[in-house]
């Protein structure tokens, strides 16, 4: 795909920082994105399969805000080195 000349130097400032601050390539950010984003929808599916089975619309939506709050937390999370 190509990128927005923007989002190119935005994309290469961003793997220049992490090559300076902690060594890491581009393979090594791609693949650090790939497991965060399998992690967040593997979490994802465990709270919609919960609120599935939940017995009444009520605990459905409560299930809902509960796995939205994990979700945040896990992406936060993730996100911070």
């Amino acid at each position: 795909r190509r990128l927005h000349p923007f989002e190119k130097v935005v994309a290469d400032l961003t793997v220049s920082a992490r090559r300076k601050k902690d060594g890491m390539d581009l393979q090594g950010v791609l693949q650090e994105l790939h497991e965060a984003r399998v992690e967040l929808l593997e979490a994802g599916k465990d709270w919609t399969a919960a609120s599935k089975q939940a017995p009444t619309a009520m605990e459905a939506m409560e299930q809902q805000k509960r796995g939205q709050r994990t979700m945040m937390e896990l992406f936060d999370q993730l996100a911070t080195p």
